[in-house]
Protein backbone atom coordinates (compact mmCIF):
# COMPACT_ATOMS: atom_id res chain seq x y z
CA UNK A 1 0.00 0.00 0.00
CA UNK A 2 1.66 3.57 -1.32
CA UNK A 3 1.87 5.64 1.75
CA UNK A 4 0.49 9.34 1.15
CA UNK A 5 3.22 11.84 0.97
CA UNK A 6 2.74 15.33 2.67
CA UNK A 7 4.67 18.60 1.37
CA UNK A 8 6.69 21.19 3.42
CA UNK A 9 7.21 24.84 1.82
CA UNK A 10 10.18 26.12 3.65
CA UNK A 11 10.91 29.98 2.68
CA UNK A 12 14.32 30.58 3.04
CA UNK A 13 15.53 34.47 3.21
CA UNK A 14 18.20 35.89 1.17
CA UNK A 15 20.67 36.66 4.38
CA UNK A 16 20.62 33.81 7.21
CA UNK A 17 23.51 34.48 9.44
CA UNK A 18 25.55 31.05 10.66
CA UNK A 19 24.29 30.37 13.61
CA UNK A 20 26.84 29.90 17.02
CA UNK A 21 25.57 27.93 20.13
CA UNK A 22 27.40 29.79 23.44
CA UNK A 23 28.27 27.34 25.73
CA UNK A 24 26.24 29.18 28.38
CA UNK A 25 22.89 28.86 26.43
CA UNK A 26 20.01 26.25 26.94
CA UNK A 27 22.91 23.00 26.04
CA UNK A 28 24.35 23.60 29.51
CA UNK A 29 20.60 22.48 30.30
CA UNK A 30 20.45 19.06 28.93
CA UNK A 31 20.07 16.13 31.26
CA UNK A 32 17.40 18.16 33.59
CA UNK A 33 14.81 15.85 34.42
CA UNK A 34 11.39 16.59 33.17
CA UNK A 35 9.69 19.62 35.03
CA UNK A 36 5.80 19.05 35.34
CA UNK A 37 3.57 21.83 36.25
CA UNK A 38 0.79 21.82 39.21
CA UNK A 39 -1.80 20.46 36.65
CA UNK A 40 0.89 17.75 35.90
CA UNK A 41 1.56 18.75 32.03
CA UNK A 42 5.19 17.89 31.05
CA UNK A 43 8.22 20.36 29.61
CA UNK A 44 9.34 19.41 26.37
CA UNK A 45 11.29 22.55 25.23
CA UNK A 46 13.87 24.77 26.82
CA UNK A 47 14.51 28.88 26.53
CA UNK A 48 17.23 29.74 28.67
CA UNK A 49 18.24 33.37 30.21
CA UNK A 50 21.39 33.03 29.81
CA UNK A 51 24.57 34.13 32.07
CA UNK A 52 25.04 37.95 31.07
CA UNK A 53 21.83 38.57 29.85
CA UNK A 54 21.45 41.35 31.92
CA UNK A 55 24.84 43.20 30.80
CA UNK A 56 24.01 46.62 28.20
CA UNK A 57 26.30 44.89 25.68
CA UNK A 58 24.65 41.42 25.40
CA UNK A 59 24.14 40.00 22.44
CA UNK A 60 22.25 37.12 23.21
CA UNK A 61 19.68 37.09 26.12
CA UNK A 62 16.39 34.84 25.89
CA UNK A 63 18.03 31.42 23.69
CA UNK A 64 16.36 30.72 20.84
CA UNK A 65 14.87 34.24 21.19
CA UNK A 66 12.51 33.79 18.10
CA UNK A 67 10.54 30.01 18.04
CA UNK A 68 8.37 28.18 16.03
CA UNK A 69 6.18 25.80 17.79
CA UNK A 70 3.27 23.73 17.68
CA UNK A 71 -0.09 24.48 19.49
CA UNK A 72 -0.32 22.78 23.16
CA UNK A 73 3.81 23.07 23.58
CA UNK A 74 5.07 23.33 26.95
CA UNK A 75 7.78 25.68 27.71
CA UNK A 76 10.53 26.10 30.19
CA UNK A 77 12.04 29.13 30.97
CA UNK A 78 15.01 28.68 32.75
CA UNK A 79 17.23 31.44 34.41
CA UNK A 80 20.53 31.19 34.01
CA UNK A 81 22.16 34.58 34.67
CA UNK A 82 24.12 34.02 37.87
CA UNK A 83 23.00 36.33 40.55
CA UNK A 84 20.02 38.27 38.20
CA UNK A 85 16.69 38.03 38.46
CA UNK A 86 14.59 38.24 35.52
CA UNK A 87 10.73 37.22 34.12
CA UNK A 88 9.15 36.24 31.60
CA UNK A 89 6.06 38.52 30.84
CA UNK A 90 4.10 38.75 27.71
CA UNK A 91 3.18 41.59 25.55
CA UNK A 92 6.32 44.63 25.38
CA UNK A 93 6.90 47.27 27.85
CA UNK A 94 4.70 49.90 26.64
CA UNK A 95 1.30 47.45 25.94
CA UNK A 96 -1.63 48.01 27.99
CA UNK A 97 -1.93 44.42 27.72
CA UNK A 98 1.64 43.56 29.50
CA UNK A 99 1.03 40.50 30.83
CA UNK A 100 -2.51 39.63 30.08
CA UNK A 101 -1.40 36.26 28.28
CA UNK A 102 1.66 35.07 31.21
CA UNK A 103 3.62 36.79 33.62
CA UNK A 104 6.35 34.60 35.08
CA UNK A 105 6.76 36.89 38.33
CA UNK A 106 10.44 37.24 39.50
CA UNK A 107 12.38 34.19 38.31
CA UNK A 108 15.23 34.06 40.64
CA UNK A 109 18.63 32.44 39.57
CA UNK A 110 18.48 28.71 38.68
CA UNK A 111 14.43 29.30 38.86
CA UNK A 112 12.55 28.74 35.93
CA UNK A 113 8.65 29.17 34.96
CA UNK A 114 6.62 27.28 32.66
CA UNK A 115 3.95 27.79 30.48
CA UNK A 116 1.30 25.66 28.11
CA UNK A 117 0.91 28.04 24.82
CA UNK A 118 -2.57 26.38 24.12
CA UNK A 119 -3.68 29.33 21.68
CA UNK A 120 -2.62 30.16 18.57
CA UNK A 121 -0.99 33.17 17.88
CA UNK A 122 2.35 35.24 17.41
CA UNK A 123 3.07 36.08 21.39
CA UNK A 124 6.03 39.12 22.02
CA UNK A 125 7.55 38.66 25.53
CA UNK A 126 9.84 41.02 27.79
CA UNK A 127 11.86 40.86 30.97
CA UNK A 128 10.15 43.72 32.83
CA UNK A 129 13.54 43.66 35.19
CA UNK A 130 15.42 44.51 32.27
CA UNK A 131 13.17 45.71 29.15
CA UNK A 132 15.41 45.59 26.46
CA UNK A 133 15.22 41.33 26.74
CA UNK A 134 12.59 40.42 24.44
CA UNK A 135 11.65 37.17 22.38
CA UNK A 136 8.72 36.07 20.05
CA UNK A 137 6.55 32.54 19.97
CA UNK A 138 4.89 31.93 17.04
CA UNK A 139 2.03 29.11 17.67
CA UNK A 140 0.83 27.08 14.72
CA UNK A 141 -2.89 25.05 15.21
CA UNK A 142 -2.05 23.22 12.05
CA UNK A 143 -1.57 19.67 12.23
CA UNK A 144 -2.11 16.63 9.60
CA UNK A 145 -3.03 12.66 9.85
CA UNK A 146 -0.98 10.41 8.15
CA UNK A 147 -0.54 7.14 7.40
CA UNK A 148 1.11 5.82 10.95
CA UNK A 149 1.57 9.78 12.22
CA UNK A 150 -0.29 12.46 13.11
CA UNK A 151 1.81 15.77 12.60
CA UNK A 152 1.90 19.06 14.05
CA UNK A 153 4.67 21.91 13.85
CA UNK A 154 5.33 25.70 14.02
CA UNK A 155 4.38 26.30 10.35
CA UNK A 156 1.13 26.79 8.64
CA UNK A 157 -0.62 24.29 6.41
CA UNK A 158 -2.49 24.68 3.30
CA UNK A 159 -4.36 21.58 1.67
CA UNK A 160 -5.88 21.26 -1.76
CA UNK A 161 -7.56 17.78 -3.15
CA UNK A 162 -4.25 16.59 -4.08
CA UNK A 163 -1.76 17.84 -1.49
CA UNK A 164 -1.54 19.33 1.89
CA UNK A 165 1.69 21.88 1.44
CA UNK A 166 3.29 23.42 5.11
CA UNK A 167 4.72 26.55 5.00
CA UNK A 168 7.31 27.42 6.76
CA UNK A 169 8.23 31.28 6.81
CA UNK A 170 12.13 31.55 7.13
CA UNK A 171 12.25 35.39 7.21
CA UNK A 172 10.10 35.23 10.63
CA UNK A 173 11.78 31.96 12.10
CA UNK A 174 14.97 30.01 11.27
CA UNK A 175 13.59 27.62 13.29
CA UNK A 176 10.77 25.29 13.61
CA UNK A 177 9.77 22.35 16.20
CA UNK A 178 7.93 19.53 15.03
CA UNK A 179 5.91 17.15 17.17
CA UNK A 180 5.46 12.97 15.67
CA UNK A 181 2.29 11.66 17.31
CA UNK A 182 2.30 7.75 16.19
CA UNK A 183 -0.96 7.03 15.33
CA UNK A 184 -0.76 3.13 14.99
CA UNK A 185 1.42 2.48 17.89
CA UNK A 186 0.34 2.86 21.37
CA UNK A 187 2.76 2.63 24.42
CA UNK A 188 3.15 3.84 28.20
CA UNK A 189 5.11 6.49 29.17
CA UNK A 190 7.93 4.29 30.38
CA UNK A 191 8.24 2.39 26.99
CA UNK A 192 11.31 3.45 24.77
CA UNK A 193 10.95 4.34 21.00
CA UNK A 194 13.72 4.17 18.51
CA UNK A 195 12.66 6.93 15.62
CA UNK A 196 14.76 7.10 12.40
CA UNK A 197 14.62 10.56 10.86
CA UNK A 198 16.18 11.20 7.30
CA UNK A 199 15.85 14.21 5.04
CA UNK A 200 16.72 13.78 1.39
CA UNK A 201 17.19 16.17 -1.54
CA UNK A 202 16.62 14.90 -4.71
CA UNK A 203 15.99 11.32 -3.48
CA UNK A 204 20.00 12.02 -2.20
CA UNK A 205 20.41 11.36 1.47
CA UNK A 206 21.90 14.32 3.38
CA UNK A 207 20.88 13.55 7.16
CA UNK A 208 20.22 10.77 8.79
CA UNK A 209 19.99 9.33 11.90
CA UNK A 210 18.39 7.71 15.08
CA UNK A 211 16.75 8.97 18.31
CA UNK A 212 15.25 7.62 21.16
CA UNK A 213 12.05 9.28 23.34
CA UNK A 214 9.60 7.97 25.55
CA UNK A 215 6.01 7.85 25.11
CA UNK A 216 3.63 8.71 22.64
CA UNK A 217 5.43 12.17 21.37
CA UNK A 218 8.83 12.52 19.86
CA UNK A 219 9.38 16.16 18.77
CA UNK A 220 12.82 17.46 16.69
CA UNK A 221 13.35 21.08 15.58
CA UNK A 222 15.08 21.92 12.48
CA UNK A 223 17.08 25.08 12.73
CA UNK A 224 18.32 26.08 9.38
CA UNK A 225 22.43 27.12 8.90
CA UNK A 226 24.12 28.59 6.33
CA UNK A 227 27.26 26.70 7.09
CA UNK A 228 28.78 23.34 5.60
CA UNK A 229 28.41 21.07 8.60
CA UNK A 230 25.17 19.61 10.04
CA UNK A 231 24.99 19.02 13.89
CA UNK A 232 22.39 17.40 16.51
CA UNK A 233 21.90 18.43 20.23
CA UNK A 234 19.52 17.74 22.90
CA UNK A 235 17.42 16.25 23.86
CA UNK A 236 16.42 19.02 26.13
CA UNK A 237 15.24 16.33 29.08
CA UNK A 238 17.01 13.72 29.10
CA UNK A 239 16.28 11.65 32.86
CA UNK A 240 14.25 10.51 31.24
CA UNK A 241 14.68 11.67 27.26
CA UNK A 242 11.18 13.18 27.03
CA UNK A 243 12.67 16.66 25.69
CA UNK A 244 13.11 17.99 21.85
CA UNK A 245 16.22 17.18 19.71
CA UNK A 246 17.73 19.60 17.27
CA UNK A 247 18.79 19.79 14.01
CA UNK A 248 21.32 22.24 12.59
CA UNK A 249 21.66 21.52 8.99
CA UNK A 250 21.89 23.92 5.48
CA UNK A 251 19.06 23.81 3.61
CA UNK A 252 20.12 25.04 -0.01
CA UNK A 253 17.12 25.58 -2.37
CA UNK A 254 15.75 22.52 -4.07
CA UNK A 255 13.08 19.28 -3.42
CA UNK A 256 13.01 17.39 -0.42
CA UNK A 257 11.52 14.77 2.13
CA UNK A 258 11.63 14.30 5.17
CA UNK A 259 11.17 10.85 6.51
CA UNK A 260 10.01 9.54 9.91
CA UNK A 261 10.48 5.61 11.05
CA UNK A 262 9.81 4.06 13.96
CA UNK A 263 12.41 1.34 13.69
CA UNK A 264 11.79 -0.55 17.54
CA UNK A 265 9.19 -0.72 20.11
CA UNK A 266 11.06 -1.22 23.10
CA UNK A 267 13.91 -4.17 22.64
CA UNK A 268 11.19 -5.62 19.42
CA UNK A 269 11.21 -4.43 15.80
CA UNK A 270 7.61 -3.64 14.19
CA UNK A 271 6.61 -6.53 12.63
CA UNK A 272 5.45 -3.38 9.78
CA UNK A 273 6.99 -0.39 8.65
CA UNK A 274 6.16 2.18 10.48
CA UNK A 275 6.56 5.30 8.44
CA UNK A 276 5.43 8.66 6.99
CA UNK A 277 7.21 10.64 4.00
CA UNK A 278 6.73 14.48 3.89
CA UNK A 279 7.55 16.56 0.19
CA UNK A 280 9.67 19.70 1.58
CA UNK A 281 10.63 22.83 -1.10
CA UNK A 282 13.39 24.92 -0.05
CA UNK A 283 13.27 28.89 -1.45
CA UNK A 284 15.26 31.48 -0.60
Amino acid sequence: MNKKIYSLFIIVPIFIGLLSIPTNTALGQFGESPISSSKGVQATYIVDIVAGAAEKNSTINYYPKNIAIPIGTTIAFFNDDPGQPHTVTSGSPKSPDSGKEFNSGIIPYTSFFLHTFDKDGLYQYYDTVNPSLEGTVYVSPASELGYDFKISAGMGLKSNDTQSTWEFDKSKNDRVLINFEPTTVKVDDTTPLTYQISIFKDDTPVFSKSFFSLGNVFQIELVSSEGNQTSVYGPDFTDPITGAYHILIPLPDGDYTLRAEINAIGSKVPEQEIFDEFKVKVIS
